[in-house]
């Protein structure tokens, strides 16, 4: 059996974690452009350069907001599936509450 110098090993860590974070980079990098793809049409539009400063956020008056309301919908469907998973569940009606 061979035995392996410290500067080999120190050597291989680093070679293995630069592929393992290139390799990762790269995954994240196609990730972002197949989002920006897919959500293409759901750009907001640029603020006008004289528009008013944007009041400061308050939790009870928030806009709607379609992604917020898409993921509302979906983790109701999943709770209300979870007792009979092969049951077939359709939104009627989405109505927010405050």
């Amino acid at each position: 059996m061979e035995s392996i110098s410290i500067m080999d090993g120190l050597m291989l860590t680093i070679v293995s974690m630069l592929t393992v974070f290139s390799v990762l980079l790269v995954l994240w990098g196609l990730t972002e452009m197949i989002a920006k793809f897919v959500n293409g049409s759901d750009k907001a539009e640029p603020a006008p350069a004289a528009a008013k400063p944007a009041p400061a956020v308050n939790t009870n008056n928030l806009a709607p907001n379609k992604k917020h309301q898409q993921v509302a919908e979906l983790v109701a469907l999943a709770l209300a599936s979870e007792d009979e998973p092969n049951k077939k569940l359709e939104i009627q009606e989405s109505k927010r509450i405050k």
